[in-house]
Protein backbone atom coordinates (compact mmCIF):
# COMPACT_ATOMS: atom_id res chain seq x y z
CA UNK A 1 0.00 0.00 0.00
CA UNK A 2 1.43 3.36 -1.08
CA UNK A 3 2.30 5.84 1.67
CA UNK A 4 0.55 9.21 1.50
CA UNK A 5 2.72 12.21 2.39
CA UNK A 6 1.62 15.85 2.60
CA UNK A 7 4.47 18.09 1.43
CA UNK A 8 4.21 21.67 2.73
CA UNK A 9 6.33 24.37 1.11
CA UNK A 10 6.94 26.84 3.95
CA UNK A 11 9.49 29.14 2.36
CA UNK A 12 13.21 29.54 2.97
CA UNK A 13 16.40 29.43 0.91
CA UNK A 14 15.56 26.05 -0.59
CA UNK A 15 12.92 27.68 -2.81
CA UNK A 16 14.38 31.16 -3.28
CA UNK A 17 15.44 32.57 -6.64
CA UNK A 18 18.24 34.99 -7.60
CA UNK A 19 17.29 38.56 -8.45
CA UNK A 20 19.44 41.45 -9.66
CA UNK A 21 19.40 44.41 -7.24
CA UNK A 22 21.68 47.08 -8.66
CA UNK A 23 25.16 45.57 -8.77
CA UNK A 24 24.20 42.75 -6.44
CA UNK A 25 22.45 39.43 -6.95
CA UNK A 26 20.30 38.52 -3.93
CA UNK A 27 18.07 35.58 -3.13
CA UNK A 28 14.38 36.44 -2.81
CA UNK A 29 11.19 34.45 -2.25
CA UNK A 30 9.65 33.29 -5.55
CA UNK A 31 6.63 35.27 -6.67
CA UNK A 32 4.93 32.07 -7.78
CA UNK A 33 5.03 28.79 -5.83
CA UNK A 34 4.74 26.96 -9.15
CA UNK A 35 8.44 27.64 -9.70
CA UNK A 36 9.41 25.63 -6.64
CA UNK A 37 6.79 22.97 -7.28
CA UNK A 38 8.11 22.45 -10.80
CA UNK A 39 11.67 22.05 -9.48
CA UNK A 40 10.46 19.46 -6.97
CA UNK A 41 8.54 17.34 -9.47
CA UNK A 42 11.51 15.22 -10.70
CA UNK A 43 12.26 14.29 -7.08
CA UNK A 44 8.63 13.52 -6.33
CA UNK A 45 8.29 11.41 -9.47
CA UNK A 46 11.42 9.42 -8.65
CA UNK A 47 9.86 8.42 -5.33
CA UNK A 48 6.32 7.72 -6.53
CA UNK A 49 6.74 3.95 -6.22
CA UNK A 50 7.36 4.33 -2.50
CA UNK A 51 4.86 7.06 -1.70
CA UNK A 52 2.25 9.45 -3.02
CA UNK A 53 3.46 12.99 -2.32
CA UNK A 54 0.93 15.83 -2.41
CA UNK A 55 2.45 19.31 -2.73
CA UNK A 56 0.82 22.24 -0.93
CA UNK A 57 1.91 25.86 -0.71
CA UNK A 58 1.89 27.55 2.71
CA UNK A 59 4.23 30.53 2.31
CA UNK A 60 7.32 31.58 0.36
CA UNK A 61 8.61 34.02 2.99
CA UNK A 62 12.15 34.06 4.31
CA UNK A 63 12.22 32.21 7.63
CA UNK A 64 13.63 35.31 9.37
CA UNK A 65 10.14 36.74 8.95
CA UNK A 66 8.44 33.74 10.60
CA UNK A 67 6.43 34.30 13.77
CA UNK A 68 4.39 32.21 16.22
CA UNK A 69 1.40 32.88 13.94
CA UNK A 70 3.16 30.82 11.28
CA UNK A 71 3.80 28.04 13.79
CA UNK A 72 0.11 27.90 14.64
CA UNK A 73 -0.85 27.69 10.97
CA UNK A 74 1.40 24.64 10.54
CA UNK A 75 0.14 23.05 13.76
CA UNK A 76 -3.50 23.16 12.70
CA UNK A 77 -2.64 22.04 9.15
CA UNK A 78 -0.85 18.98 10.56
CA UNK A 79 -3.80 18.17 12.81
CA UNK A 80 -6.12 18.21 9.81
CA UNK A 81 -3.70 16.07 7.78
CA UNK A 82 -3.62 13.41 10.49
CA UNK A 83 -7.14 13.46 11.90
CA UNK A 84 -9.26 14.27 8.85
CA UNK A 85 -7.32 13.51 5.68
CA UNK A 86 -5.53 10.26 6.54
CA UNK A 87 -1.99 11.27 5.66
CA UNK A 88 0.77 8.93 6.81
CA UNK A 89 3.31 11.75 7.28
CA UNK A 90 3.92 15.46 6.78
CA UNK A 91 7.04 16.85 5.09
CA UNK A 92 7.96 20.53 5.48
CA UNK A 93 10.44 22.63 3.51
CA UNK A 94 11.55 25.53 5.71
CA UNK A 95 14.18 28.25 5.95
CA UNK A 96 17.19 27.37 8.07
CA UNK A 97 17.46 30.53 10.19
CA UNK A 98 14.38 29.74 12.28
CA UNK A 99 13.91 26.06 11.45
CA UNK A 100 14.88 25.02 14.99
CA UNK A 101 12.29 27.38 16.46
CA UNK A 102 9.55 25.92 14.27
CA UNK A 103 10.54 22.30 14.91
CA UNK A 104 10.56 22.90 18.67
CA UNK A 105 7.22 24.69 18.52
CA UNK A 106 5.63 21.86 16.52
CA UNK A 107 6.99 19.23 18.91
CA UNK A 108 5.61 20.96 21.99
CA UNK A 109 2.26 21.85 20.45
CA UNK A 110 1.58 18.47 18.84
CA UNK A 111 2.69 16.31 21.78
CA UNK A 112 0.76 18.55 24.15
CA UNK A 113 0.96 19.55 27.79
CA UNK A 114 0.56 16.12 29.38
CA UNK A 115 4.10 14.66 29.66
CA UNK A 116 4.39 11.15 28.28
CA UNK A 117 1.03 11.33 26.52
CA UNK A 118 0.56 12.33 22.90
CA UNK A 119 -2.03 12.03 20.18
CA UNK A 120 0.51 12.45 17.37
CA UNK A 121 0.34 9.26 15.32
CA UNK A 122 2.38 10.22 12.23
CA UNK A 123 5.94 11.43 11.66
CA UNK A 124 6.61 15.09 10.85
CA UNK A 125 9.94 15.90 9.20
CA UNK A 126 11.39 19.32 8.38
CA UNK A 127 14.32 20.23 6.19
CA UNK A 128 15.88 23.22 4.47
CA UNK A 129 19.12 24.02 2.72
CA UNK A 130 22.01 26.44 2.45
CA UNK A 131 21.53 26.69 -1.33
CA UNK A 132 18.38 26.91 -3.46
CA UNK A 133 17.10 23.68 -4.94
CA UNK A 134 17.95 24.94 -8.43
CA UNK A 135 21.64 25.56 -7.69
CA UNK A 136 24.05 22.89 -9.04
CA UNK A 137 26.39 21.46 -6.43
CA UNK A 138 24.31 22.73 -3.53
CA UNK A 139 22.59 20.86 -0.76
CA UNK A 140 18.99 21.65 -1.71
CA UNK A 141 18.29 18.56 -3.80
CA UNK A 142 20.18 16.27 -1.42
CA UNK A 143 18.21 17.42 1.63
CA UNK A 144 14.86 17.40 -0.16
CA UNK A 145 15.29 13.87 -1.51
CA UNK A 146 16.24 12.68 1.96
CA UNK A 147 13.28 14.46 3.51
CA UNK A 148 11.01 11.91 1.83
CA UNK A 149 13.38 8.98 2.36
CA UNK A 150 13.50 9.73 6.08
CA UNK A 151 9.70 9.90 6.22
CA UNK A 152 9.29 6.64 4.31
CA UNK A 153 11.56 4.95 6.84
CA UNK A 154 9.76 6.64 9.74
CA UNK A 155 6.39 5.42 8.46
CA UNK A 156 7.73 1.86 8.15
CA UNK A 157 8.97 1.99 11.75
CA UNK A 158 5.75 3.55 13.11
CA UNK A 159 7.54 6.68 14.30
CA UNK A 160 5.20 9.39 15.60
CA UNK A 161 7.45 12.34 16.35
CA UNK A 162 8.75 15.67 15.03
CA UNK A 163 12.19 15.30 13.44
CA UNK A 164 14.59 17.29 11.27
CA UNK A 165 16.80 15.96 8.49
CA UNK A 166 19.79 18.00 7.36
CA UNK A 167 22.76 16.77 5.35
CA UNK A 168 23.62 13.28 6.67
CA UNK A 169 21.84 13.44 10.04
CA UNK A 170 18.38 13.25 11.54
CA UNK A 171 17.62 15.20 14.72
CA UNK A 172 14.86 15.31 17.27
CA UNK A 173 12.90 18.46 16.47
CA UNK A 174 13.00 19.87 19.99
CA UNK A 175 16.79 19.42 20.28
CA UNK A 176 17.88 20.97 17.00
CA UNK A 177 20.16 24.00 16.66
CA UNK A 178 21.64 25.78 13.66
CA UNK A 179 25.41 26.09 14.06
CA UNK A 180 26.60 27.44 10.69
CA UNK A 181 25.38 29.84 8.00
CA UNK A 182 27.50 28.23 5.25
CA UNK A 183 28.39 24.59 6.04
CA UNK A 184 26.22 21.90 4.50
CA UNK A 185 26.50 20.10 7.83
CA UNK A 186 24.84 23.08 9.47
CA UNK A 187 22.73 21.65 12.28
CA UNK A 188 23.63 20.04 15.58
CA UNK A 189 21.91 18.37 18.50
CA UNK A 190 24.31 19.40 21.26
CA UNK A 191 22.76 17.77 24.33
CA UNK A 192 21.02 14.78 22.76
CA UNK A 193 22.23 12.12 20.30
CA UNK A 194 21.15 12.32 16.67
CA UNK A 195 18.11 10.13 16.12
CA UNK A 196 19.23 8.97 12.69
CA UNK A 197 21.90 8.93 10.01
CA UNK A 198 21.83 9.06 6.22
CA UNK A 199 24.63 7.25 4.40
CA UNK A 200 25.37 4.93 1.51
CA UNK A 201 23.24 2.22 3.13
CA UNK A 202 20.19 4.49 3.30
CA UNK A 203 18.35 5.95 6.27
CA UNK A 204 18.80 4.50 9.75
CA UNK A 205 16.57 5.73 12.57
CA UNK A 206 17.15 5.07 16.26
CA UNK A 207 13.62 4.26 17.31
CA UNK A 208 14.59 4.00 20.99
CA UNK A 209 15.04 7.80 20.91
CA UNK A 210 11.73 8.49 19.17
CA UNK A 211 8.07 8.28 20.08
CA UNK A 212 6.13 5.48 18.43
CA UNK A 213 2.63 5.30 16.98
CA UNK A 214 1.72 2.37 19.23
CA UNK A 215 2.05 4.59 22.30
CA UNK A 216 -0.10 7.42 20.96
CA UNK A 217 -3.59 8.26 22.15
CA UNK A 218 -6.57 8.33 19.81
CA UNK A 219 -7.05 12.07 20.14
CA UNK A 220 -4.59 14.81 19.25
CA UNK A 221 -4.78 17.20 22.21
CA UNK A 222 -3.09 20.29 20.84
CA UNK A 223 -1.41 22.96 22.94
CA UNK A 224 -1.01 25.36 20.01
CA UNK A 225 -0.65 28.81 21.55
CA UNK A 226 2.48 30.89 22.19
CA UNK A 227 2.56 33.84 24.55
CA UNK A 228 4.01 37.27 23.94
CA UNK A 229 6.34 39.51 25.90
CA UNK A 230 9.28 37.09 26.14
CA UNK A 231 12.68 38.80 25.92
CA UNK A 232 16.09 37.13 25.60
CA UNK A 233 19.08 39.06 26.94
CA UNK A 234 22.66 37.92 26.27
CA UNK A 235 24.88 38.68 29.24
CA UNK A 236 28.31 40.21 28.66
CA UNK A 237 30.88 41.71 31.04
CA UNK A 238 29.46 45.06 32.11
CA UNK A 239 25.78 44.33 31.48
CA UNK A 240 23.98 47.16 33.27
CA UNK A 241 21.48 45.89 35.88
CA UNK A 242 19.39 49.03 35.43
CA UNK A 243 18.93 48.25 31.76
CA UNK A 244 17.78 44.71 32.56
CA UNK A 245 15.42 45.97 35.27
CA UNK A 246 14.11 48.62 32.89
CA UNK A 247 12.72 45.94 30.60
CA UNK A 248 10.71 44.54 33.48
CA UNK A 249 9.51 47.78 35.08
CA UNK A 250 8.60 49.23 31.69
CA UNK A 251 5.71 46.78 31.41
CA UNK A 252 4.69 44.32 28.70
CA UNK A 253 7.26 41.71 29.73
CA UNK A 254 5.93 38.23 30.52
CA UNK A 255 9.32 36.58 31.03
CA UNK A 256 13.00 37.37 30.69
CA UNK A 257 15.65 34.90 29.51
CA UNK A 258 19.24 35.60 30.54
CA UNK A 259 21.82 33.87 28.35
CA UNK A 260 24.66 33.48 30.80
CA UNK A 261 28.42 33.43 30.34
CA UNK A 262 28.69 29.81 31.46
CA UNK A 263 26.52 27.14 32.99
CA UNK A 264 24.06 29.62 34.46
CA UNK A 265 26.65 32.00 35.90
CA UNK A 266 25.54 35.60 36.51
CA UNK A 267 27.59 38.57 37.76
CA UNK A 268 27.08 38.77 41.53
CA UNK A 269 29.29 41.61 42.76
CA UNK A 270 30.10 45.28 42.21
CA UNK A 271 28.12 47.78 40.15
CA UNK A 272 27.13 45.11 37.61
CA UNK A 273 25.64 42.74 40.19
CA UNK A 274 22.49 41.25 38.67
CA UNK A 275 21.37 39.27 41.73
CA UNK A 276 19.22 42.10 43.19
CA UNK A 277 17.53 42.52 39.80
CA UNK A 278 16.65 38.82 39.65
CA UNK A 279 15.34 38.94 43.21
CA UNK A 280 13.25 42.07 42.61
CA UNK A 281 11.83 40.77 39.33
CA UNK A 282 10.84 37.47 40.92
CA UNK A 283 9.44 38.76 44.22
CA UNK A 284 8.09 42.23 43.45
CA UNK A 285 7.08 42.01 39.80
CA UNK A 286 6.41 38.25 39.71
CA UNK A 287 8.28 38.06 36.41
CA UNK A 288 10.03 34.72 35.79
CA UNK A 289 13.74 35.03 35.00
CA UNK A 290 15.13 32.02 33.15
CA UNK A 291 18.85 31.32 33.30
CA UNK A 292 20.30 29.58 30.26
CA UNK A 293 23.65 29.54 28.48
CA UNK A 294 24.79 30.92 25.15
CA UNK A 295 27.23 28.03 24.68
CA UNK A 296 26.24 25.23 22.32
CA UNK A 297 25.89 22.05 24.33
CA UNK A 298 25.97 23.84 27.65
CA UNK A 299 23.74 23.12 30.62
CA UNK A 300 22.45 25.83 32.95
CA UNK A 301 21.96 23.92 36.19
CA UNK A 302 23.14 26.88 38.23
CA UNK A 303 24.58 25.01 41.22
CA UNK A 304 28.19 24.26 40.24
CA UNK A 305 29.61 27.75 40.80
CA UNK A 306 28.78 30.33 43.45
CA UNK A 307 27.78 32.89 40.80
CA UNK A 308 25.26 30.41 39.41
CA UNK A 309 23.95 29.26 42.78
CA UNK A 310 23.35 32.84 43.90
CA UNK A 311 21.25 33.55 40.80
CA UNK A 312 19.06 30.51 41.51
CA UNK A 313 18.73 31.40 45.21
CA UNK A 314 17.58 34.89 44.17
CA UNK A 315 14.74 33.42 42.15
CA UNK A 316 16.31 32.62 38.78
CA UNK A 317 14.94 29.52 37.04
CA UNK A 318 17.58 27.09 35.69
CA UNK A 319 17.09 25.79 32.16
CA UNK A 320 19.32 22.69 32.37
CA UNK A 321 20.25 21.28 28.94
CA UNK A 322 17.54 22.94 26.85
CA UNK A 323 19.04 24.69 23.84
CA UNK A 324 18.61 28.46 24.04
CA UNK A 325 16.13 28.11 21.17
CA UNK A 326 14.11 25.55 23.11
CA UNK A 327 14.04 27.79 26.20
CA UNK A 328 12.64 30.70 24.16
CA UNK A 329 9.96 28.61 22.46
CA UNK A 330 9.05 26.60 25.57
CA UNK A 331 8.60 29.69 27.73
CA UNK A 332 6.27 31.20 25.12
CA UNK A 333 4.43 27.87 24.95
CA UNK A 334 4.06 27.59 28.73
CA UNK A 335 2.61 31.11 28.83
CA UNK A 336 0.36 30.75 25.80
CA UNK A 337 -1.30 27.54 26.95
CA UNK A 338 -1.76 28.61 30.57
CA UNK A 339 0.42 25.78 31.88
CA UNK A 340 2.11 27.97 34.49
CA UNK A 341 0.69 30.65 36.73
CA UNK A 342 3.43 31.09 39.35
CA UNK A 343 7.22 31.22 39.30
CA UNK A 344 7.29 27.87 41.08
CA UNK A 345 5.15 26.43 38.25
CA UNK A 346 7.76 27.60 35.73
CA UNK A 347 10.55 26.18 37.86
CA UNK A 348 8.89 22.75 37.82
CA UNK A 349 8.01 22.94 34.10
CA UNK A 350 11.64 23.51 33.10
CA UNK A 351 12.51 20.15 34.71
CA UNK A 352 9.84 18.35 32.67
CA UNK A 353 10.34 16.92 29.19
CA UNK A 354 7.11 17.50 27.28
CA UNK A 355 8.53 16.73 23.83
CA UNK A 356 12.08 15.51 24.45
CA UNK A 357 13.37 19.08 24.77
CA UNK A 358 15.27 18.54 28.04
CA UNK A 359 16.79 15.67 29.96
CA UNK A 360 14.17 14.98 32.62
CA UNK A 361 15.38 16.27 35.98
CA UNK A 362 15.19 14.32 39.23
CA UNK A 363 12.92 16.47 41.40
CA UNK A 364 14.74 15.62 44.63
CA UNK A 365 18.15 16.49 43.22
CA UNK A 366 17.01 19.52 41.24
CA UNK A 367 15.32 21.30 44.16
Amino acid sequence: MSKKILFLYNGGTIGQVPEQRGNDVVLVPPKDSAIFKSACEPIIKSLKQESEIIFEFVTAKDSTNMSPNDWEKLIFRIKKAQDEEGYDAVAIAHGTDTLAYTSTALALALHGKNPGKTGLRIPICITGSQNPLYEPGGDGRFNLENLFRVLNKAIELDVADVIVNFWDKVFLGSRTLKASEKDFDAFVSPACPCVGVIDAKGVTLKTNLLRKKENAQDKLNLAPKFGRGVISFELTPGTDPNVVLGFITGGGISALILKSLGEGNVCSEGQYNLIPVIKQASEEYMTPIFITTKFVGGSAGGAHYEVGLEAIKAGGIPSYDHTDVAVDVKVRWLIGNGICSTIEDYRKAMKISYAGEVTEQDTQKAN
